[in-house]
C-alpha cells in the first residue's frame, strides 16, 4: 500500500488512545489540571463508572475567554514556552494534550471564569470538533463535563469493565491524589451518592487518617531525610501494619505521582527480614530534588520519570528508610505477641495484638493457646499413633510417626482443621454466629469500603455480620462462633481487609467465592507461626489434623506435612 497522510480526525483518536484508555484516565488528567490551576477544593461527580458522565469542578484560577477558546486545541498549553522549559517542569501537566485527547473521544463542555474576570464562558466540543462557545455563569474556577466517553470509538468501549470496576479505578485515582496532596480538599460522588470526602488538612498523617482510618494513621512512621539537594519525606508503616499487595505504596517525585521500580526495590529491601514474604508495607514516599535533575517527559501518561543520577536518589531513600525503621517509633517484629494497654474482651478471651509495649506473660500465653485447642479437642489427653516430640522455631511440630519423622506446619495444620469444620458446619445447618456485646471497629479506605458495602449480604451468609457506620468505618456485630475467640481487634481488621480482596477478585463466581471466604476466615483464626505451643496442645493439634479429610495440604494448596522416612534416616546414618 502507498504511504498516505492520515486524516486529522484519525490522528486525534490515535493520540487520544495514548493518553485516555478508560474513565480513570480522564479523571487523572482533569484533576492534574485542577491542581496546576492552584485549586484548594476539587469536586468530582461520576455516573455509570464514568462512561456516561464525569464532572470535575475546581476553585482554581480559571481561564479567560481567550484561553478557553484555545484550550481544546492540541498542544495548546500555558505551562511551557520554550525547549528549555522541558528541563525544569514544575506542573503536573505540560504537553497540552489532555483536553484535546478527552475531547476527541467524548462530548466535552468546559465552563470557566478567571479569578480576575466578571463573567464565565462555556466551550463545547464533540468528538474533537468545536460545537459551541457561549457566555455562562459560575464562580471563579473551572468545571469540566465529559459525557458519553468513547461514543465514537465503540471498539474501545468494548474493552471497558463494568461500571463498578471502572468506578473502583476512579476511586483509586482520587484516593492517590488525596493522599499526596493533603492541602487540597476532595469530594467524590458516584451516581449521586457521595463516596469519599477529604477536607483540607495540614499533614500526611491527617490525610492518611481520612483515607485509611485512624488505626492505620497510628501505625505510620514519619519519613524525613536529606542528602545534598535531595529531600525525602512522607511516612511508612510499622512492621505490624502490612498489606497483601503493593497497592498502598505511593511514590511522589516533585509533587508528581510516579511508578519507579528503583524506588520500589529500595522500599522492599528496607523491610527485608522485617516483614514475611508476601507482606508489603504501606508507604507514601516523597522525593524532592532540583527540577533539572529529573526528566518527566518519558512516558505518554507522565507516569514515569528518569533521574540524572538514580543511584544517588535511591541511596538517599535507603538512608531515610533505615533511619525511620531504626527509630523508637518502630514496632516489635511480627510474630511476637503483646497485650494492648487497654484490652477489650470478646467472649471472655483476652485480646492479643501485634502492637503494644508489654510482652504477654508466657504462662498466660500458654493458657490461652492451650484453652482454645483443648476446647476443640474436647479432652486433656489425646490418643494417636503420632507423637509430638518437639517444636522447631515456634513454627514446625516434630512428630514421631510409624513410618519415620513428620514435620508439621502448625499454622496451616490448624487452618485445615478450621476450614473443614467451617465447611461442614455451613453444609449442615449453617454457620453458628456469635453476637459481640461490644462490636469491633473496622476502618477501611473508601475504595475497599465500597466493595465491602456492596457485599455485606455475602459475608452474612458465612457468619460475618458487619454494619456500615459511615466514613469507611464498619462495626463487626457477629462472627462465626468457632472462630470468634481466636481473633484480636487488629486481627479482625486484617481478616476483613483480606475478605475485601477476595470479594474484589472473585465477584460473581458464587461457590468459588464462598469457599474462598471460608479459607480466608480459617487462615485468619489459625495459630500463627511464631506461637509457642505446649506439648499436649501440639499433640491435640496433630490428632485433629489426622482426622481431616485432607490432612496433607492447606486450603490454599500448600503442603502441611513434610516426611522423612525411617529407611531414609537409617541410610543417612549408615545403618544397614
Amino acid at each position: 500500500m502507498p504511504i498516505e497522510r492520515l486524516a486529522e480526525e484519525l490522528t486525534h483518536k490515535i493520540a487520544a488512545g495514548e493518553v485516555i484508555d478508560r474513565p480513570a484516565s480522564v479523571v487523572k488528567e482533569l484533576v492534574e489540571n485542577a491542581i496546576d490551576a492552584g485549586s484548594h477544593s476539587i469536586e468530582l461527580d461520576v455516573s455509570a463508572g464514568g462512561v456516561t458522565s464525569i464532572a470535575v469542578r475546581d476553585d482554581g484560577l480559571g481561564m479567560s475567554e481567550a484561553d478557553l477558546r484555545l484550550c481544546g486545541e492540541r498542544h495548546a498549553t500555558s505551562k511551557i514556552r520554550t525547549e528549555d522549559d522541558l528541563l525544569s517542569i514544575a506542573t503536573l501537566g505540560f504537553r497540552g494534550e489532555a483536553i484535546a485527547s478527552i475531547a476527541a473521544v467524548s462530548r466535552l463542555r468546559i465552563t470557566s471564569r478567571s479569578s480576575s474576570g466578571d463573567v464565565a464562558h462555556a466551550l463545547s466540543i464533540e468528538g474533537g470538533a468545536a460545537a459551541g462557545f457561549t457566555p455562562a455563569s459560575r464562580a471563579p474556577g473551572t468545571t469540566v463535563e465529559v459525557r458519553d466517553l468513547f461514543f465514537n470509538l465503540p471498539a474501545r468501549a468494548k474493552f471497558l469493565g463494568t461500571p463498578r470496576t471502572e468506578a473502583l479505578h476512579i476511586n483509586r485515582v482520587v484516593q492517590r491524589f488525596a493522599l499526596v496532596l493533603p492541602d487540597v480538599g476532595f469530594v467524590l460522588a458516584h451516581d449521586g451518592r457521595e463516596v469519599f470526602a477529604a477536607p483540607r488538612v495540614s499533614s500526611f498523617l491527617d490525610r492518611i487518617s481520612q483515607v485509611y482510618g485512624t488505626e492505620v494513621a497510628r501505625g505510620m512512621i514519619p519519613l524525613d531525610g536529606r542528602r545534598g539537594e535531595i529531600r525525602i519525606s512522607g511516612c511508612i508503616s510499622r512492621p505490624d501494619l502490612k498489606r497483601g499487595n503493593r497497592r498502598d505504596q505511593l511514590f511522589v517525585v516533585n509533587g508528581r505521582l510516579v511508578g519507579d521500580r528503583g524506588l520500589g526495590y529500595v522500599l522492599a529491601s528496607a523491610y527485608r527480614g522485617i516483614l514475611r514474604p508476601g507482606s508489603f508495607p504501606i508507604a507514601v514516599v516523597c522525593v524532592d530534588l532540583p527540577r533539572e535533575r529529573v526528566d518527566v517527559n518519558v512516558h505518554p501518561r507522565k507516569e514515569e520519570v528518569r533521574f540524572s543520577n538514580a543511584r544517588e536518589v535511591q541511596d538517599a531513600l535507603g538512608s531515610a528508610l533505615h533511619q525511620a525503621l531504626s527509630s523508637p517509633n518502630r514496632a516489635i517484629p511480627v510474630g511476637v505477641r503483646t497485650a494492648e494497654p487497654t484490652p477489650t474482651p470478646v467472649s471472655g478471651v483476652p485480646h492479643l495484638t501485634a502492637t503494644g509495649s508489654r510482652p504477654l506473660p508466657l504462662d498466660l500465653h500458654e493458657q490461652w493457646i492451650g484453652s482454645r485447642l483443648a476446647q476443640e479437642a474436647g479432652k486433656v489427653r489425646v490418643e494417636s499413633d503420632r507423637r509430638v516430640v518437639g517444636q522447631l522455631h515456634d513454627m514446625y511440630l516434630l512428630v514421631e510417626a510409624p513410618e519415620g519423622l513428620e514435620i508439621v506446619d502448625q499454622h496451616i495444620a490448624h487452618e485445615r482443621i478450621l476450614y473443614e469444620r467451617l465447611k461442614a458446619e455451613a453444609a449442615d445447618a449453617g454457620i453458628v454466629r456469635q453476637l459481640f456485646l461490644l462490636p469491633a471497629r473496622v476502618e477501611l479506605p473508601f475504595e475497599a469500603a465500597a466493595v465491602l458495602s456492596a457485599n455485606l449480604a455475602v459475608l452474612e451468609r458465612v457468619g460475618v455480620v458487619l454494619e456500615e457506620f459511615g466514613g469507611g468505618t464498619f462495626l463487626l456485630r457477629e462472627y462465626p462462633q468457632r472462630l470468634a475467640d481466636e481473633q484480636t481487634p487488629r486481627g479482625f481488621q486484617g481478616v476483613v481487609e483480606t475478605l475485601v480482596e477476595r470479594l474484589r477478585e472473585e465477584a460473581g463466581v458464587e461457590e468459588t467465592l464462598y469457599d474462598g471466604i471460608l479459607r480466608e476466615l480459617a487462615c485468619g483464626a489459625a495459630i500463627k507461626a511464631g506461637e509457642r505451643l505446649p506439648l499436649i496442645e501440639a499433640q491435640a493439634l496433630v490428632a485433629q489434623l489426622m482426622e481431616c479429610a485432607n490432612p496433607y495440604s492447606c486450603p490454599h494448596g500448600r503442603p502441611i506435612i513434610v516426611k522423612l522416612d525411617r529407611d531414609e534416616l537409617d541410610r543417612k546414618f549408615g545403618r544397614g
